[in-house]
């Protein structure tokens, strides 16, 4: 018969009082009405000479891998509350400590010599987790600490209220995949712009800056114009071009004149020579001064119209070489400009460089194509791969540091520059590891878990060692699991808080 909750509710009240007052507490006695040693659930208080303590009060020595009931201050085996089925009814019992009478060496301490007195773990009987639907001894939440305990491959088992509540609470599975896994060592960095995709601009020519287009943050295509400058070098150019036009027009028609006077044996042949090289130096002038305007940024269509439109205006413009974001601007109307100060930085975000303090001993780890995975402080949870492009050859004599730089996708434009991050560098491994996605290992106690399916509603809490990190995001399981089982990946969190929560006082619990 089981006890009424108004009885254990008193037990439970009188065992934290027992708790709380040690051994120190003065001794008395009652019991259930029923005469039952199952509903039977007084404790009576024990001292001790001398500041002594029991295996009751001290935690310390209770018998090792002996499962300990906290919740009436007993031993698991020996708790008719929560285990009725094994009360041996005609065995005696001492209610002062919870044990037979020929096995409680506290009231016979002659029982301590007798090995056989106490049954070891092996030797109990098996104690069942009615509650949970498993045995104690594998029960993770009537028995969360047995978790540091745990070897890799072995496991706790938690279930959850119902399949049902599985379902809602959003899990995934899936099963391990074999690749490759390197060991990684641990770098520090600081985010930079790539050096070969940004641009510091500066007029091509002196001027007056007129008109400014664009402003810091802006995005800009390539080519597009930033910045327009009068600048009277412009216009000296355009004029240079369009005169040296006009003179390739009239050598044309000079030399087209002497052409057929020689071919009607009228003139010279001399002078149609003298007519023929002039043409060809007035054509080498005009390509000069095409290249003129081109070097002054102007495009090959702008050129053509230059021409067409015989125009000498001293418009210089500025232009963006590729695209990319504006990230400074120093540029302001009405200011004299020249080569000697930027304008414009435009930077292309979409890749940045993440410059490494390599320590000197671990230089030789890392090589030139080597992978890495970042990440920042203020997002610990996103990795970014990436890999290393440059290794200097010299270790700086300050901080004996070897520099390197790695380049990464920045394609969300998370990444800021003059961010610290911490690196993980791939420095070898292997090439058929057992691999996980990164978010179903999680760390209890200061060791790796995995949670396994083992019904719709019950879940090993799997103890596996582990590998390294790949680019990827997945980690390599080195022991624990088989490429058979399935583990949750999403929603694997909630498994870790149904696991943890017995510890904040949601454990086992009677009706």
């Amino acid at each position: 018969m089981r006890p009424s909750r108004g009885v254990i509710s008193l037990v439970c009240m009188f065992t934290t009082t027992l708790l709380l007052g040690g051994c120190d507490g003065e001794q008395e006695a009652s019991s259930s009405s029923n005469g039952s040693r199952a509903s039977d659930v007084t404790q009576v208080a024990h001292s001790h000479e001398n500041g002594e303590t029991c295996f009751v009060c001290d935690a310390t020595k209770r018998d090792a891998g002996r499962l300990w009931c906290s919740e009436h201050a007993r031993y698991e085996d020996r708790c008719w509350i929560c285990q009725p089925q094994l009360e041996d009814a005609d065995r005696a019992y001492c209610e002062e400590h919870f044990l037979y009478e020929d096995e409680c060496h506290l009231c016979n301490p002659a029982l301590l010599g007798d090995a056989s007195a106490t049954p070891s773990r092996d030797g109990a009987p098996s104690l069942f987790c009615h509650e949970h639907g498993v045995d104690e001894i594998e029960c993770g939440i009537c028995q969360p600490q047995l978790a540091g305990t745990l070897e890799a491959g072995e496991s706790l088992l938690v279930r959850m209220p119902s399949a049902r509540s599985a379902e809602l609470a959003g899990l995934t599975l899936e099963r391990p995949t074999r690749g490759a896994a390197s060991a990684t060592i641990s770098l520090l960095g600081e985010v930079r712009y790539n050096g070969n995709r940004l641009a510091k601009l500066t007029p091509l020519a002196p001027g007056v800056i007129t008109d400014i287009r664009v402003d810091v943050g802006d995005q800009v295509e390539e080519g597009q114009i930033l910045a327009v400058i009068n600048s009277v070098a412009v216009a000296q150019a355009k004029s240079a071009y369009l005169s040296k036009i006009a003179e390739v027009e009239a050598r044309t028609t000079v030399f087209e004149r002497e052409q057929k006077l020689v071919n009607e044996n009228i003139a010279a042949r001399r002078d149609f020579q003298d007519a023929q090289a002039a043409l060809k130096l007035a054509e080498l002038e005009v390509r000069r001064t095409h290249q003129q305007l081109i070097n002054l940024g102007f495009t090959e269509s702008e050129v053509a119209d230059i021409a067409a439109e015989q125009s000498s205006s001293s418009d210089l413009y500025v232009r963006a070489p590729f695209a990319g974001s504006v990230v400074e601007r120093t540029a302001v109307l009405g200011e004299a400009a020249d080569s000697e100060g930027s304008l414009f930085e435009i930077a292309d975000l979409s890749t940045m460089w993440i410059e490494l303090a390599v320590p000197e001993e671990q230089a030789f780890q890392i090589e030139r194509g080597g992978e890495i995975i970042a990440s920042v402080r203020a997002l610990p949870e996103l990795e970014i791969p990436g890999q290393i492009t440059w290794i200097s050859p010299r270790i700086d004599e300050r901080t004996r540091m070897v520099r390197a730089r790695a380049t990464v996708q920045n394609d969300r434009g998370i990444l800021r520059h003059g961010m610290f991050t911490e690196v993980s560098a791939m420095i070898g491994g292997t090439s058929n590891s057992l691999l996980v996605p990164g978010e179903a290992v999680h760390e209890i106690d200061g060791s790796p878990f995995v949670f396994v399916r083992q019904e719709p509603d019950l879940f090993a809490v799997r103890r596996v060692d582990v590998g390294p990190r790949t680019v990827s995001g997945t980690i390599a399981i080195l022991a624990g699991l088989t490429e058979t089982e399935s583990v949750v990946t999403g929603g694997s969190f909630t498994m870790k808080t149904e696991f943890l929560k017995s510890r904040l006082g949601a454990g086992c619990v009677d009706d």
